[in-house]
């Protein structure tokens, strides 16, 4: 597998200057070598990823991390291409695809996050102030 540079989502929300969404995954296998990328093997990630090219809406890989923090493996998160709003009719498909009907994520073992872009940008700038 080649290297690949995965942005975090605070470097997202500096990139897309609004409030970003993502997916993050709880129920991971163990690797079973070196080289195993354990999170493409959960389910639901696939079966998401799998609605999401079916449907057309973009995805990359992202890291959710606090300023500072030791680097840490990939553990499969996804930055979910779609603006956040009410109004819009893609978020709301999104949302019905994703969510249940208390507004839960209707898949086990993920999380659906919104951060806002003023988080986003507060954590890009302690992270630039902590690596210059």
């Amino acid at each position: 597998m080649m290297p690949q540079l995965i942005a975090t989502t605070d470097e997202i929300g500096n990139r897309e200057q609004r409030d970003i969404l993502f997916l993050s995954f709880r129920n991971i296998p163990e690797p079973v070598s070196a080289e195993d990328t354990p999170w493409e093997r959960i389910s639901e990630r696939q079966a998401i990823i799998h609605w999401l090219d079916d449907h057309s809406f973009g995805w990359e890989p992202c890291f959710h991390c606090s300023p500072g923090t030791l680097a840490t493996p990939y553990l499969g998160a996804i930055y979910l291409h779609v603006a956040p709003g009410d109004g819009c009719h893609r978020y709301q498909r999104l949302l019905a695809f994703l969510e249940d009907e208390s507004g839960l994520c209707r898949f086990e073992g993920v999380d659906f996050w919104l951060v806002p872009l003023e988080k986003s940008l507060r954590r890009f700038a302690q992270r630039q102030s902590i690596s210059d």
